[in-house]
This record gives structure tokens, sequence and C-alpha cells, in this order.
């Protein structure tokens, strides 16, 4: 498809001379497990205690979660305001093969795992800043995220890149009381009817494997501020100014 392009210029040359080329993926993949009883969390049955209406159902009165999958990643909604996300996050921690569980207590984010004890709290503003200037005022384990402390108040990301500020927006996206949990890597979720990549790869997570694109850039020798999706817009904005 790229041949085709370039072969409607006069020469490959004259396309680079004339023009900036950007050409970039749209997600990084995970690798999935091959064996289904494994591989796949069946969200459904881990929060069996709960009552989950079937797709395509009316909501009732006594529903209490939503479930909303896609691949690798989940929002998990409460229906029932007298059911804390603290308890729904306990049981999903039970799963050694959840990665994060995250979810919003006013203007603070809490995050656990079942990969490991312990809990990382954290709201926007703040003494601490990461390698993006974007600051933070965090409390709790960091190695929950990966995060690296540097000089006491610098955090530097490593396995989620800029995960302060995704799960920040995807928390902040829209209005609900929900959780957001991603599987660890070599893991699905799922719920009913939910597609599966089996013996493939899926991708959604915050982890740096779904994360991670390339980027060819020619024609200019300037580049965004941060190398993020969120940076390419002023980025491109700029260059069709010059």
């Amino acid at each position: 498809q790229l041949q085709q392009i370039l072969d409607r210029f006069d020469s490959w040359e004259k396309a680079i001379e004339n023009i900036v080329w950007i050409i970039i993926g749209d997600s990084g993949q995970t690798v999935i497990g091959k064996n289904n009883k494994t591989a796949l969390i069946d969200l459904k049955n881990l929060l069996h205690l709960y009552r989950i209406p079937k797709l395509k159902s009316s909501i009732t009165e006594d529903d209490q979660l939503i479930l909303c999958v896609n691949e690798r990643m989940a929002y998990i909604y409460s229906l029932d305001f007298s059911l804390p996300l603290s308890e729904i996050a306990a049981e999903l921690q039970k799963d050694e093969r959840i990665d994060i569980i995250a979810w919003k207590e006013g203007e603070t984010i809490n995050i656990i795992s079942g990969v490991k004890e312990g809990i990382f709290s954290y709201q926007k503003g703040g003494e601490y800043r990461d390698e993006y200037h974007q600051s933070w005022n965090v409390k709790g384990d960091f190695t929950l995220l990966d995060l690296i402390l540097k000089d006491k108040k610098m955090i530097s990301y490593h396995s989620y890149p800029d995960a302060l500020a995704r799960l920040y927006g995807a928390l902040h996206s829209h209005n609900g009381e929900y959780l957001v949990i991603t599987a660890k890597p070599g893991y699905e979720l799922i719920g009913e009817s939910s597609p599966t990549h089996l013996g493939g790869a899926g991708h959604g997570s915050l982890h740096e494997k779904d994360t991670l694109i390339p980027i060819i850039v020619t024609g200019t020798n300037t580049k965004p501020v941060f190398l993020r999706l969120i940076d390419l817009k002023d980025w491109i904005i700029q260059l069709s100014k010059e």
C-alpha cells in the first residue's frame, strides 16, 4: 500500500523531498496463551457473587454490575451505590492473572493488583514530577505500577509508560462508579460473548507490550516534545505551518 502511494510521484526521492511522511502503528500487541482454561479470565465467573445482567437484557433494580470488556482491559460499572468499589476490587484481586485494579474515590485514585499485595494511591498535582513534566501527589507501593523514584521527587516509568496520566484520564473520562482493570501479559479478559484471541495476540492494557508502537518520520528534523500519541497533535499542527 505504501509503495502504491510512493509510485504516484516522479520518484520516491521526490516524495521524500516534498512531503513530511509520518508512518505510525495503532497499538502494540501482547501474546495470548493457547489454553482457554488459563489464558482467559472470565469476569462473570470471577464476580459471580454479584448480579450481572445478560447482554441485551433490560436493567433491573436488582442488578449490581455491568461488564464492559475490551480484550486485555475492562471497565466494571457498579449500579449498586451501597456496594463499595473497594469490595469489588478485593474480589478481583483474588485472581493472580489480573495485573492492575484501579478505582477513584473523590480526587484519589487507588490501585491494587492480583499479582502482589499492597496499595498505591495518587492525586493529580503535588510535589512529585514525572518525565513528562506532570505533577502528582503519590503514596504507597510504587512497584504496583513499576514506578522508579529518582532524586526522591522525580518519577520515571518502566513497564507501564505514562501510567499515572493514562489511568487518570480513563477514570475521569466520564461519570459513573466504575473500576478499570487490566490483565497480565499472556492473559485476556472475557465477559459474555467476548471475542478471544487464544494463541494470537491482544491489547488494551497499560503494559508496555500493548502500548509501545513504531513511528517512522522523514522530511523533517523536528519531533514531538515527548514521544507520546497525545503530543503528536501539536507537532503536526506546527509542521503544517512550516
